[in-house]
């Protein structure tokens, strides 16, 4: 079965480069109104409104994944999901094949999963989630549908993810942890409790010190 891709943005790049050599990729859609110049082409394949979708790509003989970042915390993802299984579509998941496969990890459809991401034994992915590269999800952990979760994430064994949350680079959470839907975990924050629904975690970013890197390595005594 042929596969469409809804976006015509970074993701849907993104997706195009790792999947092509694996999945039949007939052509992108996306909204009427994100078609700029009339434009009818993208990657080299044909663009094609969502409005007139099923026209040109017959849900019998086509799957789609839609490939979309965060936006309205994944809410976007999520109805643009929903909007295309009204057309008729199903759908299906890339996941890289770098990723090992235990017999009792289940993935939803619609997600995307990228190169290098360990996923523990007993785990459940809800649909329309993106995983990106070298993250780990722990044993028997619960992930809610619709989730981003950027590169370098780390989630220990037996949490519960609810739908919607953004994880951002290099953050993690401790073990059987509760986290709350549509939470906004920022870059390098480390969770260690239950969080409650649409609740934001930032950290502190990285001070600027007043050495230089040379001087301070001569202060510190880092050997290179």
């Amino acid at each position: 079965m042929k596969t469409i891709i809804y976006g015509n943005g970074a993701i849907a790049k993104l997706l195009f480069s790792y999947a092509r050599r694996s999945i039949d990729i007939a052509g992108f859609t996306v909204d009427d109104i994100c078609i700029s110049n009339n434009a009818d082409t993208y990657l080299g394949l044909p663009l094609v409104p969502f409005s007139e979708v099923e026209k040109r790509f017959d849900p019998i003989s086509h799957n789609m994944i839609i490939a979309i970042g965060f936006i309205e915390m994944n809410a976007l993802r999520k109805r643009k999901y929903l909007e295309a299984k009204r057309k008729g579509y199903r759908f299906a998941s890339f996941i890289h094949e770098s990723v090992l496969m235990h017999d009792d990890v289940a993935i939803g459809d619609n997600c995307i999963i990228l190169d290098y991401v360990s996923i523990h034994p007993g785990c459940r992915i809800g649909r329309s989630t993106f995983v990106s590269s070298n993250v780990n999800i722990g044993h028997d952990c619960l992930v809610g549908e619709a989730n981003w979760i950027n590169s370098g994430v780390a989630i220990a064994g037996g949490c519960t993810i609810g739908e919607g949350c953004f994880f951002g680079i290099n953050s993690s959470a401790g073990h059987d942890l509760r986290i709350g839907a549509g939470n906004f975990i920022a870059a390098n924050t480390f969770i260690n409790k239950h969080t409650e629904e649409d609740q934001v975690y930032l950290s502190e970013p990285g001070q600027l010190f007043k050495l230089k890197s040379q001087s301070f390595l001569r202060f510190s005594k880092v050997l290179g």
